[in-house]
């Protein structure tokens, strides 16, 4: 590709604009249309360039599909991160602010929800290896609310892993509903409802017998 600079851009910066101008289209159409229904040609259409630069990019819309897909999800875990706050208040006061700042990611953007928790099910063997791995580090992420607790040190590593299993398959399923319902009930009532059952069960497994 030239290196030149047309109308004041560089190719680099031609480069990152396109690679944006396709991530929104895979956004776009894969939150509307649908992953299957979606062609190189249509996203092209979508994001107004030609063909060949989408090969510039990617080589398949399923490339195109796990790169929108991490961009999603990191809008999901930096949202939450940020509204989590003083780490020494409560667990489920912890657990309220996370989830309803991620609730309110998925709730602005129908797009996003349906891309995360519909259109990567059942694509590929590499998709889906990509789903179940960020699926878990979600799930590490609400672990870490009480891991740093000191009634926490003791908790054996398989324990927090299936910890970190069930806290994100209980909000997946969740999300999955309550985005199907077109978001009802209110996004409050859902976070707290999810921040109470995250609280229980950290609680229940912290004051659990050790075994010895």
């Amino acid at each position: 590709m030239s290196g030149r600079s047309y109308g004041g851009e560089s190719a680099t910066d031609r480069l990152a604009r396109r690679r944006r101008q396709l991530l929104d289209a895979g956004l776009e159409l894969f939150g509307t249309t649908g992953y299957r229904a979606t062609t190189v040609r249509q996203l092209c259409r979508e994001a107004k360039v030609s063909d060949r630069y989408f090969y510039e990019q990617f080589d398949s819309t399923e490339d195109l599909l796990l790169a929108v897909y991490d961009e999603c999800t990191a809008r999901l875990e930096e949202a939450a991160v940020a509204a989590l706050g003083d780490p020494g208040d409560a667990v489920q006061d912890l657990a309220r602010r996370g989830l309803d700042a991620f609730l309110s990611v998925v709730e602005s953007d129908p797009r996003l929800a349906r891309v995360v928790w519909f259109e990567v099910l059942g694509v590929s063997p590499r998709v889906e290896t990509a789903y179940l791995a960020r699926m878990q580090s979600f799930g590490h992420l609400m672990v870490a609310v009480v891991a740093g607790r000191a009634e926490a040190e003791d908790v054996p590593e398989v324990t927090r892993e299936l910890m970190a299993t069930t806290a994100v398959g209980a909000v997946s399923y969740t999300v999955m509903t309550w985005a199907n319902a077109a978001f009802s009930p209110a996004r409050d009532e859902v976070a707290e409802t999810l921040a109470r059952f995250l609280a229980g069960a950290a609680t229940a497994v912290l004051e659990s017998p050790r075994s010895t």
